[in-house]
């Protein structure tokens, strides 16, 4: 390949002549001062790279361009650095070299700024003013602003620390205490506490775009309220002609003949960042270091507003506009680049972070990981004086209402501490409206918060009866909190509501409403129940289902079972409803039907229980086999006709873990002074698991999960 020359001393230079190198394209990079060597310190040791200090003449640099034949001339010089640009450009008049000039992007901030098209014309200006200016333009133009003697004695200086730019300073008239040395990038934060320690009335910039540190320094002049004063970029009402540094590096690999293919011209650290509740003095130590080194800034408006970024910000929440905006940014950029995309709270609580790791985990030249936060859980239960580690979460935001209901009612009837996220007002009154439906207003404390970090945030304990009042718009988070699991021990509704802490099946019969419709009795759910050996999100069918006994406390077993309850005759179905509603058993679905019909549209079952079959039995197994041919099975028979059925029908599948129980049980009846004990019908149980194959192997059989019958 042949050697490209590249007119250096700035950030573009470096990146430019690093990533050229690294595709094995030879670099030959001058730099005029001893600060543009140190800026090429890092890229100076790889190889294909070669750096030269020292001022060119046109002639000179002439001279080196015709006898290197370079396959490119690359100017990566300062954009105010208008001599040097056209001392090369009259270099390589008559020689047929591509030449290639990069510009910075910049825009103008006109509702902030003054602007002047030359340092003449802002010194000018400034003369007329009064207070101490800072002028962070650079050692050259000083002389500009140290002839007026009155203007020169208001000046501290910001300059770069090198012995070139001190001398000038000095060779102005400026005393020590007017200069300050130092080299960059400056965070708004650092020129801020520079503004103030100076007690700076007026800030002098050049248009330098995003890599000059423009943004932060005009966000710490209207933190501080000051004016600033811009010089233009020369040029910038013309149009000066050139191109991105990454069109310049394509450009050239093209003439190399290297192709980029789709590969990123750079790589992307990713952090997904919690913010905390609103405050500034909420956000971690971490985040603040992060948003020191941050070239791009994500998150909503209200999140990004003020804070500070080396190169720009997008008010980007949602994956599908973060996604193509950051491949963007690896086609256009050559240097890598920090991204923070900003969250609510915590990441990790109820966010969208976790979605877009996942869409950003594992993508070419990108890196993400997550930096936690303060979650609206542990804020709230810090103001409260309440623990969380012990509560139950449920967020209503976004969240199906019978989804969230049957998760806090599981919660309650466990007499669990809940702490709950939710949508806005009319959330909180549905909660206080659940607790006061299923018997549990006396049980429960509401604790709320509201608006949490903002001026108007509320935070207040109140009754489920003083909570349906709640009307204000806003942001809502809150706790329940037992008064007494003791003291609610047999229940607090009207009805025999099941047990509170209950965490087992075991409901008492009279819980339900039943009318004249069959019931499977308390005894006989229980066993049934536990002979399903239910999973989480389980998919239950209740086939026959009565009252819906079975299928209610299924349901309140865990909200995360799905279970159908089949019933066709119309009385039982009206039942069916009226319990659900009576025992806020939401998750539920009525399925009105004969089945095997009846199942036909319904997800693939995991159980299911079969109270009743009306002589469909034989089908129902059939459809149930070809719905699922692992799925677990519990069917219930009193009559000695239906347990011979069920006893030859279980032959034509292949099972495993067949049990078959007859139940007895006999109650207390009171009779005068005495107690007799009165029997039920026994009940014969069949419990079984459908398996793919005909019979266990030896293995599965001293293991326990072959079938043994006898």
């Amino acid at each position: 390949m042949k050697p490209v020359l590249i007119y250096a001393g700035t950030t573009e230079g470096r990146v430019l002549s690093q990533r050229l190198a690294e595709k094995g394209v030879p670099c030959e990079v001058c730099v005029a001062t001893e600060y543009g060597s140190r800026v090429m310190q890092e890229a100076e040791k790889k190889e294909n790279l070669t750096v030269r200090q020292g001022r060119l003449l046109p002639e000179e640099m002439r001279s080196m361009t015709m006898a290197g034949e370079y396959a490119a001339v690359v100017d990566c010089t300062h954009p105010y650095a208008t001599l040097v640009t056209e001392n090369i450009k009259k270099s390589l008049e008559g020689l047929e070299v591509p030449y290639f000039r990069v510009l910075r992007k910049t825009k103008e901030h006109e509702d902030a700024c003054q602007y002047f098209d030359s340092a003449e014309e802002a010194a000018k200006s400034l003369a007329t003013t009064n207070g101490k200016i800072l002028l962070t333009t650079g050692s050259k133009e000083l002389e500009c602003f140290c002839k007026d003697a009155s203007l020169r004695e208001r000046l501290v200086v910001r300059v770069l620390p090198g012995r070139e730019s001190l001398e000038l300073c000095l060779q102005n008239g400026l005393e020590g205490k007017q200069i300050i040395a130092m080299q960059g990038p400056f965070t708004k934060d650092m020129n801020l506490a520079i503004l103030r320690q100076y007690e700076i009335t007026g800030l002098v910039t050049k248009e330098s775009g995003k890599a000059g540190g423009m943004d932060e320094k005009l966000l710490a002049a209207k933190e501080a309220g000051i004016p600033c004063y811009v010089i233009r970029r020369p040029n910038t009402e013309a149009g000066e002609s050139g191109r991105t540094l990454s069109e310049v590096y394509g450009e050239v690999l093209s003439l190399e003949g290297v192709s980029l293919a789709d590969e990123p011209c750079c790589a992307l650290d990713v952090v997904l960042a919690g913010i905390g509740m609103g405050k500034e003095e909420s956000r971690s130590v971490a985040l603040e270091r992060r948003l020191m080194e941050t070239d791009y800034l994500f998150g909503a408006e209200r999140m990004i507003q003020g804070l500070p970024a080396k190169k720009g910000s997008f008010a980007y929440y949602l994956e599908k506009d973060i996604v193509p905006c950051l491949e963007g940014l690896q086609r256009e950029h050559l240097e890598d680049l920090k991204i923070t995309i900003l969250f609510s709270g915590d990441p990790g609580f109820f966010s969208g972070a976790q979605k877009l790791y996942e869409a950003l985990r594992g993508k070419a030249g990108m890196s993400v990981r997550i930096l936690p936060g303060i979650s609206t859980v542990s804020a709230l239960g810090s103001k409260l004086g309440i623990s969380w580690q012990d509560a139950m979460i449920v967020s209503t935001h976004g969240t199906k209402k019978e989804n969230w209901k049957a998760e806090m009612l599981f919660g309650m009837r466990r007499g669990r501490k809940i702490f709950f996220l939710t949508s806005g007002a009319e959330d909180i009154r549905e909660i206080a409206q659940l607790l006061m439906e299923q018997g549990f207003q006396d049980v429960y404390d509401m604790c709320l918060g509201y608006q949490l970090s903002y001026e108007n945030e509320k935070v207040w304990e109140c009754c489920a009866s003083d909570a349906l009042k709640v009307s204000e718009k806003g942001l809502y988070a809150g706790f329940l909190v037992p008064i007494n699991i003791k003291s609610s021990a047999n229940g607090s509704a009207a009805y025999a509501a099941p047990r509170n802490g209950q965490i087992v099946p075991g409901w008492r019969d009279e819980a339900f409403e039943r009318g004249d419709v069959p019931m499977t009795k308390e005894e006989v759910r229980t066993i049934s129940i536990s002979k399903l050996a239910l999973t989480e999100k389980a998919v239950v069918y209740d086939i026959g289902s009565g009252t819906g006994s079975v299928a209610m406390e299924i349901a309140a077993l865990s909200p995360q079972i799905a279970v159908y309850a089949i019933e066709c005759k119309q009385e039982a179905v009206s039942l069916i409803q009226k319990n659900k509603e009576r025992l806020g058993a939401s998750m539920v679905q009525v399925v009105n039907g004969m089945a095997p019909e009846a199942l036909a549209g319904l997800p693939a079952p995991t159980h299911a229980f079969i109270g009743g079959s009306r002589g469909n039995l034989p089908e129902i197994l059939n459809a149930l086999y070809q719905k699922n041919p692992t799925m677990r099975i519990v069917m219930n028979a009193i009559s000695l006709e239906s347990i011979a059925q069920m006893q030859e029908l279980v032959k034509k599948y292949p099972v495993g873990d067949l049990d078959v129980t007859t139940v007895s049980v006999s109650k207390a009846k009171q009779v005068g002074n005495y107690h007799l004990m009165q029997a039920a019908n026994p009940v014969t149980i069949f419990s079984f698991t459908f398996r793919e194959k005909e019979k266990p192997t030896v293995e599965e059989y001293f293991n326990g999960e072959g079938a043994i019958l006898t």
